[in-house]
């Protein structure tokens, strides 16, 4: 079948449409100036919440810096009680003495092997909140017991827990004295051995 037209408009007559056009850019700018105004009225609001947190970091640090200082007042103005002084030298006595104990008893020529366990057992069940040992050595014949006590009294109750004791039944005082130093806590000094009937077995 014959073409009776000819199509005379080529691809390349057409015109190219711009990619830069006027409502384009018209439209960017717009966005952008959106944007930058969006962005301005954000950094303000921020700058605005930092400036009030600031004023309330400000505040707090005045009112801490004003406790703070009525604290140091009160600390010079109050002093020790001779209680509490006492007490904390009980306590360093006792934690000093707790570690000389340790070096004492596990010392192998202070001590002996046998029974050992159930000596430092007994000793720890029979324990008196008024007794700091300092000093304990174990043989075969004897005790002997070096410490400190809150008051003289404290040293008899503590020993009349030994009448109970599987491991000092067959032990008798030798040796007993009693001594107030100069922090007002009471130095005693206990030495036993074996009773009369088990030295003649």
């Amino acid at each position: 079948m014959a073409k009776n037209s000819i199509n005379l408009l080529q691809k390349d007559l057409i015109p190219k449409q711009a990619l830069v056009t006027l409502p384009r850019v018209a439209m960017l700018w717009s966005v952008v100036f959106v944007f930058m105004l969006s962005w301005a009225f954000l950094s303000d609001y921020q700058a605005t919440q930092l400036d009030v947190k600031q004023q309330e970091l400000y505040r707090i640090k005045a009112n801490q810096d004003n406790l703070l200082a009525q604290l140091k007042d009160k600390l010079k103005a109050n002093q020790a009680d001779s209680i509490v002084i006492e007490e904390l030298a009980m306590l360093k006595h006792i934690l000093r003495n707790k570690n000389v104990l340790l070096n004492e008893l596990s010392d192998p020529t202070h001590t002996s092997v046998a029974g050992f366990a159930s000596a430092m057992t007994e000793l720890s069940a029979m324990h008196h909140k008024d007794i700091s040992l300092q000093h304990v050595n174990i043989t075969n014949q004897d005790l002997t017991f070096a410490g400190l006590a809150r008051s003289p009294d404290a040293v008899p109750a503590w020993l009349a827990k030994f009448e109970t004791s599987k491991f000092l039944s067959g032990k008798s005082f030798i040796n007993f004295s009693l001594n107030e130093n100069e922090q007002n806590l009471t130095e005693f000094l206990v030495s036993s051995k074996k009773n009369s009937g088990d030295a003649n077995e």
